[in-house]
């Protein structure tokens, strides 16, 4: 069976992950857009004025793209690790949700307060500079949550560590691995890719 072909029966197969997960990031997408509107006029004439030098410096201040590589890779292995510990964990399914909300409040926070503060200039910012990098990050994490999720399922229905065999450990923990190649590839689109459309457009 090919990948493409695992992967529908993947979803097929966990319907209802997948529907609780995207309930739950498209509420913190619009929380997060929302929590815009509340900030205090500091708060907010502060984060204009980085954003501003952000554009005026290109889209990578005095960052190199490698150095923008490391760090957005270090950022994403964060999150994936953080999933994948939580997964080994009885209580991990709230938790692994609680990560998910983080992330799409993040998000929506960000495309928000560019669109709030740029107009139609912040709508095409998100595309180019925030959008391209999340059309990898985000299926990736959605999935990787669903694995984790569902480990964690298991284990809570064995009560506990007796129900975690060294091979469904070395499994999960290779789907880490792949998942986190899997990132390395946004990290490079939002290292290189994204400052690229950013200069095109300013």
């Amino acid at each position: 069976m090919g990948l493409k072909q695992r992967l529908k029966q993947h979803i097929s197969t966990n319907r209802w992950q997948y529907g609780v997960i995207t309930i739950i990031f498209i509420i913190a997408l619009i929380m997060g857009n929302y929590r815009v509107q509340s900030l205090e006029g500091g708060v907010k004439n502060h984060l204009a004025g980085l954003i501003d030098t952000y554009l005026q410096e290109g889209g990578m201040g005095a960052l190199t793209g490698q150095q923008l590589l490391v760090g957005a890779f270090l950022n994403q292995v964060r999150t994936a690790l953080a999933i994948w510990f939580l997964g080994l964990t009885i209580i991990g399914f709230p938790l692994i949700l609680a990560v998910l909300f983080y992330r799409g409040f993040s998000l929506g926070f960000t495309v928000g307060f560019l669109i709030h503060q740029k107009s139609g200039a912040g709508v095409l910012i998100s595309i180019l500079s925030v959008l391209p990098q999340n059309l990898v990050y985000i299926p990736a994490l959605l999935i990787w949550a669903v694995i984790s999720l569902n480990f964690s399922i298991y284990i809570f229905r064995g009560r506990g560590a007796d129900a975690l065999s060294w091979r469904s450990f070395m499994s999960y923990t290779f789907m880490l691995l792949f998942f986190i190649l899997i990132f390395l590839s946004g990290a490079f689109i939002e290292a290189f890719l994204s400052p690229w459309f950013l200069k095109i457009l300013l």
